[in-house]
């Protein structure tokens, strides 16, 4: 694998989104009313798999209760690990702190838009990142990847590869999409 598509595969699934993701919500996690979310949602934990149209291959991505582990095949690209949200100045940072919290990542909101429930993640300094969501469709349940205002559909991911390559072409009416 060569860096362009190690660099395009962490965009995708840590960093995009751009720093206005617009929602009906906009609080930073410090201001939210509600306690922050400090792990990942149970129906999302556990290995799932989506079909990558620049690979040409099926991706896998495992969520635990803190941490997202990333999958190009059956080689490991990345993770990052959940954290409540500490507010900080990541310009002031030394270069320990900025080591230390290079991989994680908290959740900003949890917000309805045209009706589908999305987790918004944010890397920790960037303040970029993806929405995630997951739902019962067609018999399946299915984790959908979204980055931007709308948000819009980067993949869907099943519990598994077969179900990944099958479904690869499928797009559901509830969700917006790229093209």
């Amino acid at each position: 694998m060569n860096c362009k598509h190690a660099y395009l595969l962490a965009t995708v699934l840590l960093a995009i989104g751009a720093n206005n993701l617009i929602t009906t919500k906009t609080a930073a996690a410090a201001d939210l009313n509600s306690a922050p979310i400090i792990s990942y949602p149970k129906n999302m934990r556990g290995s799932w798999y989506y079909y990558d149209t620049y690979t040409k291959k099926v991706n896998k991505e495992i969520f635990t209760k803190t941490t997202a582990k990333f999958y190009v095949g059956k080689k490991e690209v990345g993770y990052t690990k959940l954290h409540a949200y500490v507010k900080h100045n990541s310009l002031k940072a030394d270069s320990k702190y900025q080591e230390k919290t290079a991989r994680w990542v908290y959740a900003d909101s949890q917000d309805t838009i045209n009706g589908v429930i999305w987790l918004n993640i944010l890397s920790w300094d960037q303040k970029v990142g993806a929405s995630y969501n997951v739902t019962d469709l067609d018999n399946n349940s299915v984790l959908t990847s979204a980055s931007g205002n709308k948000p819009l559909v980067d993949h869907h991911a099943y519990r598994t590869p077969k179900l990944a390559q099958d479904l690869k072409d499928i797009h559901y009416q509830v969700f917006n999409y790229y093209n």
